[in-house]
């Protein structure tokens, strides 16, 4: 998360989905999240939606030239991209931008943005569980190692060849404009700004939690009552990491 007088920023990450890193100290999501962060705290305040994706698009071309990395390559292997998806709002234009798998609240009212085959991967992944259940799998033994995610893992990379083509990400490309959501909050008393690991997006952290543990405890792969592409996994404190912010404007 990443707040200055002009930007409020949520920035997720994306699960990596290959071995090949650009550091050896940290997996690509995460290097990618730092990069957003930092370009957040950079930009001009009256910098447009559309003036923010080319100038971040060209921090990440710019970061893979620096590693001696072939865009070329790239091209041909998306899931090696360094990929993020980030929320901003923008003080001076009274904006919310959605790049990506992100969420948030205005004045109580949802918005999401989705990938168009998550959903579809997830279910797959459910099912695939549940037979598994039926044939006397236990629930622990998910949870300490996705059989189901590793079933949709191919559809997943798959999915990955459409971004910023069907779906927008940052990663280096020329994001999807078309995939971008941008919503006007002119008027907006209160925003919440979030990752898609919450379930459940309420008006305080603490009604989003208390949502997101009811559901692991009792659906702790997530094939049910909230289904995703991966579980809970031992040790862990939820299925996916989770940002959220919440605030209002006043001028």
């Amino acid at each position: 998360m990443v707040a200055t007088d002009s930007f409020v920023a949520v920035i997720d990450g994306s699960t990596s989905k290959s071995a090949v890193q650009l550091r050896n100290d940290m997996r690509n999501g995460r290097y990618a999240m730092m990069l957003v962060c930092q370009y957040v705290t950079t930009v001009p305040k009256n910098i447009t939606c559309e003036e923010f994706c080319k100038g971040i698009t060209s921090v990440f071309q710019n970061t893979y030239q620096e590693h001696g990395i072939s865009i070329d390559e790239l091209r041909e292997k998306p899931v090696e991209r360094l990929t993020a998806s980030a929320i901003v709002y923008s003080a001076y234009r009274k904006e919310i931008w959605m790049i990506g798998d992100c969420q948030c609240l205005v004045d109580g009212v949802f918005h999401d943005n989705e990938k168009p085959e998550e959903a579809v991967n997830a279910l797959k992944r459910s099912k695939f569980i549940h037979e598994k259940l039926r044939q006397g799998a236990l629930v622990s033994d998910f949870q300490q190692r996705d059989l189901g995610r590793e079933h949709i893992l191919q559809d997943i990379i798959q999915s990955c060849k459409k971004q910023n083509i069907t779906y927008a990400v940052i990663d280096g490309f020329p994001i999807f404009l078309g995939g971008v959501k941008v919503i006007h909050a002119s008027h907006a008393h209160e925003i919440v700004l979030a990752t898609d690991g919450y379930p459940r997006l309420h008006a305080s952290l603490k009604e989003s939690e208390d949502a997101l543990r009811s559901i692991l405890r009792d659906d702790p792969l997530c094939i049910s009552l909230h289904v995703a592409t991966k579980a809970q996994m031992k040790g862990n404190d939820s299925f996916d990491d989770r940002t959220y912010v919440r605030f209002t404007d006043s001028e």
